[in-house]
C-alpha cells in the first residue's frame, strides 16, 4: 500500500466525520450561520464543503494505489547473499580452521557478501575494492589476535576473500 494512503484517507474521514458532527450540533440548536475565521457560512454550505471535501478525499485514497504504482524497496529481499553450497562449505570449513567462524565476523561476512554484490552488480570497481581492502583488514587483525605466524595470514586472508568474491547465483539460475 501506498504510505500516503492511510493519511489521506484519515484526513478525508475526519473531515468527514466533522461536517455530519457539526450538522447534527448546529441542526439541535437551530443555529443556521456559521462564523469560521471571519467569514460567514451557511449551515449547509458548511456541511456540504467538509462532507464533499471528506468523501473526496476518501475516495482519492482508494483510487491512489490503482494510479500511482509504489514499489517499496525490499532490503529483505537484497540481504541474504546467495552462494553455492559448495563455496558456503568451504568458507565455512575455512573460518572454524582459523577459528573465526565468531558472530561479529559472520556479521561483517554477511554485509561484506551483500554490500560486494550490489557493487559488483552496478559496476562499481572502486567500492569493490574498498570493500575487499576493509574485508582483508578485519581478516588479519582477527588472525592477529589469534597469534597465526606471519607468512600464513596473508595465505589465509586471501583464500578467505577468493571465496568472499565469488560470482553469486542469481535465484536458482
Amino acid at each position: 500500500m501506498h504510505p500516503i494512503v492511510p493519511v489521506i484517507m484519515s484526513l478525508g474521514a475526519i473531515l468527514f466525520l466533522i461536517g455530519i458532527g457539526a450538522q447534527a450540533w448546529f441542526g439541535v440548536k437551530r443555529i443556521n450561520t456559521i462564523k469560521l475565521r471571519g467569514r460567514e457560512y451557511k449551515l449547509w454550505q458548511f456541511m456540504a464543503a467538509t462532507v464533499g471535501l471528506g468523501t473526496t478525499l476518501f475516495m482519492v485514497s482508494v483510487l491512489i494505489p490503482k494510479y500511482v504504482p509504489y514499489q517499496p524497496e525490499n532490503a529483505s529481499q537484497a540481504a541474504q547473499p546467495v552462494i553455492s553450497g559448495n563455496l558456503k562449505y568451504e568458507l565455512e570449513s575455512t573460518l572454524s580452521s582459523l577459528n573465526l567462524n565468531n558472530d561479529a565476523m559472520m556479521v561483517a561476512i554477511n554485509r561484506f557478501q551483500i554490500e560486494y554484490q550490489a557493487a559488483s552488480q552496478k559496476g562499481d570497481k572502486n567500492t569493490m575494492d574498498l570493500l575487499a581492502l576493509e574485508m582483508a583488514y578485519r581478516i588479519r587483525m582477527e588472525l592477529e589476535k589469534r597469534e597465526v605466524p606471519a607468512s600464513r595470514i596473508e595465505r589465509e586472508v586471501e583464500r578467505v576473500l577468493a571465496i568472499l568474491k565469488q560470482p553469486a547465483k542469481q535465484d536458482g539460475k
